[in-house]
């Protein structure tokens, strides 16, 4: 029995056998192993039973339904789990026979067996490679040594059109497009035999025809004496990719709003351009750049939003695009901005020439949302090589004669000179001066002056207007008239305004203890702040700061301001009255009046413009209109006040006519805030 024992300890197969009552007698060293039963482990005086090695469900299978079948059939076969002593489970594909004695008798059983996890496991690998072959997006080809087509992938059948029934058995030159000669395949099957692979780029042809590109990477497959067994190819098709590649490479030089060229394809264009043409000859063309503002988009943005306004940015470079493109490349650069390439002309005057058609077509009314909106286009022109040899110079230059066109006045153009570049430079400087002035607490020389109201009839102090000088530190006194419209171009104002606003409230803290009864104080609000969305609450704030209430200070604003009428401007305007403020007209009578403003804006004062009374002693219809006015004015209940009064008979004129409160250089000239507040106390000193 020790050698037939050692001789089924070779084997790797489970071998086990049991008497009737299901005792083992007998297992081999491979099933003791797979049963986690010691090799020590000593049958005869430690018995073990077939039932512990499985569950009950198990067990009941085997003592119910196979052992009977072994006995009834002499054999019994098939998968059985078995349980280790330490728990595991252990699926075993088994194989049963039972023992006789002489008589014929049932004396045991014999179990013999293979672990089947091992197999199980290839099984699951097995049917992973399946799936995943099955479900990839590159097409794969399995052919043997001689490169006859086994077995494809559903991905194969998509990319190229062809069902696996229609290739297995042929050779992939089947697929060929005829795009490559035959050293191009040579290549191929050098690498494969020398390195046992290859990739690239191949031109293949669809079933339908079709000739496509597709990037493929070739493997051979050897045994374990080195030997090719076969050839798998794995490919994906490049056509699609090569197109997002074009897309994206179309969406990286072009704006998306216009379709135009952006400013990544205008340097690059523009560069070729230069590079071409860097010494021309007498009869060439000349090269000249030109920037187009299509004309204060801002406006247009506040009006009907983005949306409008990229709308409009859209139909006008259609308009430019459909009447010049032909001569013209056109790009969009930023915003309201186009850049034209011309390439052309030979002189000057072709270029102005494009530059006036420009212009011309821009100026043209366009409708938005039922309303005709015209605008005033500029553009400004830089000439190659005079005023820039590279792009970027040229560029710059370019925008720095449309920057004059816009200063000038806009609906035309300009073309680029230094005098021009050095005016625009100390422009920029003050610019920035001016944005430190506003955040430097001190101001750096930015202060308020005041110019008094007064009753005309007995020339006393009723309030004073609030007003900006700029005492620069180095260039001196800078005039409000240059100063300002740069906040403006700059979109400074609005920060300008609020510095002013918040310098008025800290006055009105410091002398609302020194001198009771103190008088209003109007403040300037440009067109631009009325848009700011936080500005009530903004105001409000601020007066809470210095402890002030909102009566104590009027507002005003140009009728500049009022053109559109635009809802949100009236809602700001409704909810700053609300809040306590007084609300004032000014510079009423400029060319823009209209009594509608009279009707729907909520205000309390109306400001006469100063052209009005200059005419007064001059032009008797001048003071007709005006005591029209001023009669009307009464009768709906607001407050007037008269600019600009310089001699006593305009004052006398004005009084007659029932105007009561005045300023202008006949009082008072605007004065620093220190010598009112002495002005003001002196006044009240000699009333009391």
């Amino acid at each position: 029995m020790d050698r037939q024992q050692q001789f089924l300890d070779l084997t790797g197969d489970f071998i086990a056998s049991v008497d009737k009552h299901y005792r083992i007698e007998f297992i081999n060293r491979s099933g003791r192993e797979l049963l986690g039963i010691g090799q020590e482990h000593d049958l005869s005086v430690q018995p073990l039973h077939v039932s512990d090695f499985h569950t009950e469900s198990t067990w009941q299978q085997l003592s119910r339904e196979i052992f009977p079948q072994v006995l009834e059939c002499g054999y019994w076969a098939g998968v059985v789990n078995f349980r280790t002593l330490a728990g595991l489970e252990v699926p075993v594909s088994l194989r049963i026979l039972p023992h006789l004695d002489e008589q014929g008798q049932v004396t045991g059983l014999t179990g013999i067996g293979q672990d089947q996890r091992l197999k199980r496991a290839f099984q699951t690998q097995e049917a992973m490679a399946e799936r995943i072959l099955d479900s990839t997006i590159e097409g794969i080809i399995v052919t043997d040594a001689a490169a006859r087509i086994e077995r494809v992938n559903p991905a194969f059948t998509q990319i190229t059109g062809y069902a696996a029934s229609e290739v297995i058995g042929q050779t992939p030159k089947m697929l060929r497009s005829n795009h490559h000669e035959q050293p191009f395949y040579d290549t191929m099957n050098t690498s494969l035999r020398h390195h046992g692979s290859w990739q690239g780029e191949v031109w293949n042809r669809r079933k339908s025809g079709e000739v496509y590109l597709q990037w493929m990477s070739v493997s051979a497959l050897k045994n374990d004496n080195g030997v090719v067994t076969n050839f798998v190819s794995i490919f994906h098709d490049l056509t699609e990719m090569r197109a997002k590649e074009a897309q994206i490479e179309e969406l990286a030089f072009t704006d998306p709003l216009t379709g135009m060229g952006n400013r990544y394809k205008l340097v690059q264009t523009l560069a070729q351009l230069l590079r071409r043409d860097r010494k021309p000859s007498t009869n060439s063309a000349l090269i000249a750049l030109m920037c187009i503002d299509i004309g204060q988009l801002s406006p247009i943005n506040d009006r009907f939003g983005m949306r409008g306004g990229d709308q409009l940015i859209k139909r006008q470079a259609e308009r430019l695009q459909q009447h010049l493109g032909d001569r013209l490349s056109f790009f969009r650069l930023t915003g309201d901005e186009l850049v034209a390439i011309i390439n052309d002309t030979h002189d000057l005057t072709g270029m102005a020439r494009y530059a006036n058609e420009c212009i011309s077509q821009l100026q043209v009314p366009l409708y938005l949302e039922g309303e005709t909106i015209r605008l005033s286009p500029s553009a400004g022109l830089a000439v190659f090589p005079k005023d820039g040899d590279d792009a970027d110079t040229l560029l710059a230059c370019a925008q720095t004669a449309l920057i004059a066109a816009k200063q000038a006045g806009r609906d035309s153009y300009r073309f680029y000179d230094e005098a021009l570049s050095n005016e625009l430079r100390q422009r920029l400087m003050l610019e920035q001066q001016l944005r430190l002035a506003i955040q430097h607490e001190t101001g750096l020389g930015l202060e308020l002056y005041l110019q008094p109201k007064v009753n005309i009839i007995d020339r006393a102090l009723v309030g004073a207007e609030v007003l900006l000088r700029w005492q620069h530190p180095e260039k001196g006194m800078i005039s409000p008239g240059e100063f300002i419209p740069l906040a403006e171009e700059s979109r400074l104002i609005v920060a300008l305004d609020r510095w002013v606003f918040s310098q008025s409230c800290a006055l009105l803290q410091q002398w609302q203890t020194l001198l009771p009864g103190l008088p209003r104080l109007s403040v300037n609000l440009s067109a631009r702040q009325l848009q700011e969305p936080d500005l009530v609450d903004w105001c409000l704030h601020t007066i809470a700061l210095y402890g002030l209430e909102a009566q104590q200070l009027e507002l005003e604003v140009t009728e500049t301001a009022f053109i559109n009428l635009a809802d949100d401007v009236l809602r700001q305007l409704a909810g700053l009255r609300a809040a306590g403020f007084s609300l004032a007209l000014d510079d009423f009578g400029t060319g823009y009046s209209s009594l509608t403003y009279l009707r729907r804006l909520p205000l309390d004062v109306v400001k006469i413009d100063r052209s009005f009374v200059a005419d007064l002693c001059t032009d008797a219809r001048a003071a007709t209109l005006l005591k029209g006015i001023i009669q009307l004015l009464s009768e709906l209940e607001f407050g007037v006040v008269a600019e600009g009064i310089e001699t006593d008979e305009q004052a006398r004129l004005l009084q007659d006519i029932g105007c009561k409160t005045g300023q202008g250089f006949l009082f008072y000239r605007p004065m620093p805030a220190s010598e009112f507040m002495r002005l003001y106390g002196e006044s009240c000193s000699a009333g009391n």
